[in-house]
């Protein structure tokens, strides 16, 4: 058996233990970007692991809008949820907006 050298910076040191949790967290991370190519009809395929991300499969609506040359898509229910969250800023506290409007049609149309 040759006799190994003592050269620093060559001597093996232990590995660290292996996380296997950590492992399948960054599995379950989709990549950040993905090249795409654009199809006849100027279709795209989204990879699975962003339609997981964007919580869409198939036959679901999707929303597209182009910003400054750049291409954003986000399933309809997403923007929908959005666009609840952003309003919720203008209801009252134990408002009704649903309910005050119901009221104004029946006082409108004689039935109050």
């Amino acid at each position: 058996m040759p006799k190994q050298s003592k050269r620093p910076g060559f001597s093996e040191q232990s590995q660290a233990s292996y996380n296997t949790r950590l492992r399948e967290e960054l599995l379950k991370m989709p990549p950040p970007r993905e090249r795409l190519k654009l199809g006849d009809g100027g279709r795209i395929v989204i990879p699975a692991a962003m339609r997981e991300a964007m919580g869409v499969k198939p036959g679901d609506t999707l929303i597209a809008h182009v910003e400054d040359g750049v291409l954003h898509v986000v399933s309809y229910d997403m923007n929908l949820r959005k666009i609840q969250a952003d309003m919720q800023k203008y209801k009252k506290p134990g408002e009704s907006i649903v309910d005050e409007f119901l009221a104004e049609r029946r006082a409108m149309w004689g039935e109050e």
